[in-house]
């Protein structure tokens, strides 16, 4: 039987507590031990804010991205590429983890163009090459892929990390794609969870505000995953801990699963 394909977009609080990452990292571990094809792609909102202060530039949003200038892409690419993911490698490595660090512009893996000239230099994927990840995953290394795009020029563009993990998803056409969030999943007007939603189910919500914020690009990437050929896909809490393994292992109704 040909192993399970599972893309995991990291963050959150997951990735900012020691406990829960190391919990995270332990579990990677486990299921690559099973043969599983994992591939992670992560974010690093708090620590591009934080390198920006350092260097007295100021974040400014639009619509909850980041408006992303020249300068403001050189810290952005410092902090995921650099910062962020050797971060991440080292303590995946620490787990017994065969991780390797990649930038979405390594290898021509994602390939961007400008979203909104108002935002600067932040892109919207429109291709993803994954022979570099083909041979990672052949190698049976475990991929952690930080979401910087190359643009039309060949320069970088800053993509969110939801959309570039959705985006690789659907490329691969993973059996899973689990979108670890800082809530349960998606929850309704009155903050109980959803278990299961639909395209139509997320259009109604949005249209009501009930989805909304950085809940959006989540709900989207998942749809986009499933319509590009992805089998399955979750949002899932990163609070509790081995979500993703009581949910992958033990089939525990977590989070949201997002359908079409």
């Amino acid at each position: 039987m040909k192993p399970a394909t599972v893309v995991i977009k990291y963050g959150g609080h997951a990735m900012d507590k020691a406990d829960l990452g190391q919990r995270f990292a332990e579990d990677l571990a486990f299921f690559a031990a099973q043969g599983m094809r994992l591939v992670v792609v992560h974010g690093g909102g708090p620590q591009i804010t934080s390198l920006l202060t350092r260097l007295r530039i100021e974040s400014r949003f639009v619509d909850g991205l980041r408006v992303t200038d020249e300068a403001t892409m050189e810290a952005v690419e410092m902090a995921l590429a650099g910062q962020v993911n050797k971060a991440l490698v080292g303590a995946f490595a620490r787990k017994n983890v065969r991780a390797a660090g990649v930038c979405g512009r390594d290898g021509g893996l994602l390939t961007a163009r400008r979203k909104n000239p108002v935002l600067g230099l932040v892109g919207e994927v429109t291709s993803v090459d994954t022979s570099l990840l083909d041979c990672l995953l052949d190698a049976r290394f475990v991929p952690v892929v930080a979401p910087v795009a190359s643009g039309p020029d060949n320069g970088a563009l800053n993509v969110n990390a939801d959309t570039a993990a959705g985006a690789v998803a659907g490329a691969l056409r993973a059996d899973f794609f689990v979108l670890i969030s800082d809530v349960p999943g998606v929850l309704d007007a009155n903050g109980a969870l959803i278990p299961s939603l639909d395209r139509a189910g997320v259009a109604r919500l949005k249209g009501e505000g009930v989805i909304s914020g950085g809940m959006i690009p989540k709900v989207e990437a998942c749809l986009n995953a499933l319509d590009a050929g992805c089998a399955r896909a979750l949002i899932l809490d990163g609070r509790a801990p081995s979500s993703l393994k009581r949910y992958l292992l033990d089939s525990e109704p977590l989070g949201t699963a997002i359908g079409l």
